[in-house]
This record gives C-alpha cells, structure tokens and sequence, in this order.
C-alpha cells in the first residue's frame, strides 16, 4: 500500500509493517512510527479535532500526527507514535503477573502517578479522555514509561465523545455528561485495579449482584461485606491520602482529583501462614528462599527456584540475579541454563557453576516451556539450542517459525500471529512448529497465551479482549493438530494464565477469580471438568511442574501437590 504523509513524501507500507486491523480500519508501523489507514475515508478524524488534540504532549500522548493522503490527494489516516513490545496496562492487573515479572507496588504506584499526571495535562488543555479504560495505556518493558493512546477517541472543545467502557462509565452521568469528575472516576477504577488487582466493585456482595449495581449503588471492595479473592493485595498497599480519595470517589460518590504528589508504598510486612493442604489436596513443601517465589524449574537432576532476590539450584544460592526469565536444560547432562533479559541481548549462563554462556543475538520477547528457551527475533522465532561440550555447555539458535514482527506475540509454548486479521497460532510441540488457524481468535485482541503438554497431549489457552470484556479461551487438538475444540470463561477477572498439563493428560488449571482448581481432560472431545475448592487454594499461588511433580509456588516457598 502506497501512501504519502503529507508534506514529507511517499511511503509504500508492506505485509512486514502491519500491526493490526479494526473496525475502522488498519495499523501498520515502520520504527517509531504508526501509520493509521482507515477502510473509509469518510470515517476519518476531522482535521479540526486533530489541531485541538495537538495540544497534549508528545511522547507521553500517543496522539495523530501528519495527515496520510492516498494517489488522488485524498486524506485517508494519519501517523501518530508507534510504542513497540509494551504491556497493555491491564496485563499488569493480575499476581501472578507481577510475581513472575518482578512488577512491585512501587511501580504500579509510579504509572498510577504518571497517569493522574496526564489526565491533569489533558484537562488544562481543555480535552476530556472519557474512556481512560485499562487498555488504552501502554506500558514499557521496565515498567518505567506510560503512553496514553486512542486518543481520537478524547472529547475536545468542538467534538464531543460517545463511547466509554461498561466497567468504568460513571454510574451517576447524566446522559453524556462527561466532565473531568468522570474522567477522576474512571481513572480510581483503573487505577484501584493497578494497585491492589482487582476492579473496586468485584468481588461478592452478600446481596447487591452484579459490579454495575454495585457502581450505582457505591459499595466498592471496601465494604466490609464484600469479599474478595486471594490474590488481591492487602489494601494496605495504598498510601492513606490515596485511599481516603478512593473511598470519597468509590463509596461516597464524590468527584474530585486525586492527592498531588510523589507516591510511596507503605511496607507490608507479610503474613506467611504453614499449609499442608486439607479437604482434597496434600502440599508438601519442598523448599524455602529468601524473597518471593518467581519461576520454578526442574529435570531428573537439578530443581531450579528463582525469586526476586536471587536463584537457587538443588536448594544452594547460585545467583543473586532476581531476574531470571527462563531455564533451559541440556538434553544429554541436564544441565540447566539461565536466562536473563535486562537489555537487548539475551544473557545466558550455567546455573550450576554459575558461568556465563555466549549469546549475542536481540531480542524482543523470551519464553521458556518445558526445559526449553525461544526468542523472538523482529520476524523470526528461534529456538536457543543448548547443547553439551565437555564439561560445558554452549547455546545456538535454529529458526522455529517466520513471523511478523509487528503483529506476533511470543508466548510459552507458542507464537501467535494476526495475518492482515486473521488469527493463526504456531505451537511447540517436540522439534516440530504447528500451524493452526483459529478463526475464533479474529475479532480478540490477544493479550497473552500458553501451550503446554505432557505426553498425552496438550492444551493452549489463550486471553483475548473483545467488546470490552476479557475472555478465557482453552483449545485441545488431535494428534495432528488439524482439528479442535473451544471452552470460552467469558469476562474474566485475572488476565493471567497459571495451568499446567500432566503426562497423565490432566490440565490442571488455578482460577484465581474463584480460589480453586479446575481439572479437565487434554483429549479433544472431553466434556468432564473437576472443580476442587480448598481452604489451602488461593489466588496467589502459581503452579509449575517437574516431569510427573506438580509444583506449587507460595510467597516463598515451594511445594508438592496432590490430590487426595
């Protein structure tokens, strides 16, 4: 596709620069730099709304830029800031998120700060954000940047808005009413959800069913009859003038600003209580360690514990690396390799005698399953292969897939792709990549994913945001990968994914919206699916496994688990 910005020159956008497709139309990006081309041009911004949007602040807007024009002179899009492998804000809500990806509360502390400074910045040029929702931020790999985007979607001074998110419309508007009071109001739901990883009216209320009876009626989280799931954080974790605005805005329907100010976190001192499991499982802990459990990874020879303070191999401190992202193993000695990804370049070395390994190529995204590391190199997926020498180890890569690389997301066990708007998953199954198109996919904005299997089969889930809301989506396949099933859990509470799958074929799965465990069959076609609740579940555990183990990780230890 040719187009040309105006007053800079032409630029022939390609398959390699796409991003995504919409109702409105495409997003493809080259650098720095997204160009939106709208399916009609009738549906494009005025360029009245555009001068009054200019007014917000580059880079920490994400706002239109220079006009495109197609081969008749025609406006059809514009560009605007392109923010390559970011976070979508609401991928941060969940624990087992934050446990895995070292996110603390000084950092969501910090972006709840840089949002309340932007819709401050907005507000003074005269421009509401009305839909402020959890998936109109971005946020960089290190936590450390914000970028508001949709921005055409704000309300200026001579075009008003329409459209906002059911999950935090204020309850109290009249009509279409919206104002900076509604926009306060929109910010403490997301920004609530930020810092404690739950939306202040979810939960459950002994009589009031429902968040948005809830909303209207103004019992957040904080009513005492409202209970909440484990792996909310204790309140406590909000600074008290934050909290006093919450309640005001959350309970007592005020519509005021938030504290000014720099936040800090107020230390919790955890509460570690002993489990062993009761009703229907056993937990046997097996380990120890100094800071929060963060990955767990083990073969016949060595079990691998990485924290946020450090990594442990066979129970000994080999690292004080609190940032280890994945393990790879050696397939003849077993010997498990560490993965770090502080920079662009990868860093690998042996957990065992803590030597660093060489590895010189980018990368955007690192995912490990099952004892094995990909990354994701701009259009190319490749497999880190870790290989024995003498009494070493050494790692080279072999190419797993072609992809994308401004449409494909990395995950465990997989990549997933969207194709000009269609959905297409590659699984990693033994040294083979299986391609499977999923047409059920096209209409989600995928935020995450995971396959994994044992030797009976395997599972991939998926969470997926469509019409506002976030979806579960688990698929089995047969043998060849050429047919499959579908189970949807729709609007979900934690977008996070924490299963694994058995080599007897059972995929166990934590719902931690519910504290308990879900069992259900890898075979394609099976309708059986076990519920197991126990005072011993809770949210804020994830599970690993360890061959035939599965492994349970708590705080700071980590356990056996079995069923009774």
């Amino acid at each position: 596709m040719k187009v040309t910005i105006k007053g800079k020159g032409k630029v022939t956008l390609t398959q390699q620069d796409f991003v995504a497709e919409g109702g409105q139309g495409k997003v493809f990006a080259r650098g720095g730099t997204a160009f939106k081309v709208y399916h009609d041009p009738a549906n494009m911004m005025p360029e009245g709304k555009i001068l009054e949007l200019s007014k917000l602040p580059v880079p920490l807007f994400s706002r239109p830029h220079d006009l495109l024009l197609d081969k008749r002179s025609k406006v059809i899009g514009y560009t605007t800031k392109f923010v390559q492998d970011a976070y979508v804000l609401c991928q941060l809500f969940p624990r087992s998120f934050r446990d895995r990806e070292g996110l603390t509360h000084q950092h969501t502390l910090s972006l709840a700060e840089k949002m309340r400074d932007g819709i401050g910045v907005a507000h003074k040029a005269g421009i509401i954000l009305v839909d402020p929702n959890e998936m109109n931020f971005l946020v960089g790999r290190k936590f450390k940047t914000l970028t508001f985007i949709d921005t055409d979607s704000y309300q200026t001074k001579s075009y008003p808005a329409t459209a906002i998110m059911a999950s935090i419309r204020d309850p109290h508007m009249t009509g279409l009413a919206f104002n900076e009071g509604t926009d306060w109001y929109s910010f403490a739901c997301v920004a609530f959800q930020l810092l404690t990883g739950i939306h202040p009216y979810k939960g459950k209320h002994p009589t009031i069913k429902g968040f948005q009876n809830r909303m209207k009626a103004n019992v957040s989280v904080f009513n005492p009859a409202v209970s909440v799931p484990k792996s909310v954080y204790d309140f406590g974790v909000i600074p008290a003038d934050w909290r006093a605005w919450f309640e005001a805005v959350l309970d007592r329907g005020e519509r005021i600003a938030p504290p000014g100010g720099t936040l800090t976190v107020a230390f919790i001192k955890p509460v570690v209580s002993a489990i062993s499991g009761s009703d229907n499982i056993i937990l046997e802990e097996i380990g120890m360690y100094d800071g929060t459990v963060t990955g767990v990874w083990g073969n016949g020879q060595h079990l691998v514990v990485s924290t946020n303070k450090g990594l442990w191999v066979n129970g000994q401190k080999s690292s004080g690396h609190g940032d280890v992202v994945a393990v790879g193993f050696s397939p003849a000695m077993g010997v498990p390799v560490g993965v770090r990804h502080p920079d662009d370049v990868p860093e690998l070395f042996n957990t065992v005698t803590r030597q660093p390994v060489s590895f010189g190529l980018n990368a955007q995204r690192v995912a490990g399953t099952n004892g094995r590391v990909f990354i994701k190199n701009r259009d190319k997926v490749l497999d880190v292969v870790i290989s024995d020498v003498g009494g070493g180890v050494v790692a080279s890569t072999r190419k797993v897939v072609s992809v994308l690389p401004n449409a494909s997301l990395l995950f465990p066990g997989g990549v997933a792709q969207n194709m000009l708007g269609s959905a297409f998953i590659n699984l990693f199954s033994g040294g083979a990549s299986h391609q499977v198109r999923i047409p059920e996919l096209d209409e989600y904005r995928i935020l995450g994913g995971q396959y994994d299997e044992g030797v009976k089969g395997g599972v991939l889930m998926i969470i997926g945001v469509k019409g506002g809301k976030t979806d579960r989506l688990a698929f089995r396949f047969d043998d060849t990968f050429s047919s499959y099933d579908m189970r949807t859990v729709a609007d979900v509470q934690s977008g996070d994914l924490n299963f694994v799958v058995t080599d007897k074929g059972i995929c166990i799965l934590l719902d931690a919206d519910h504290d308990c465990l879900e069992l259900s069959s890898v075979r394609k076609g099976s309708t059986a699916v076990k519920t197991i609740t126990d005072k011993a579940i809770g949210g804020d555990m994830r599970l690993f496994k360890r061959g035939a183990q599965v492994l349970v990780a708590q705080g700071n230890r980590v356990f056996t688990m079995t069923m009774k």
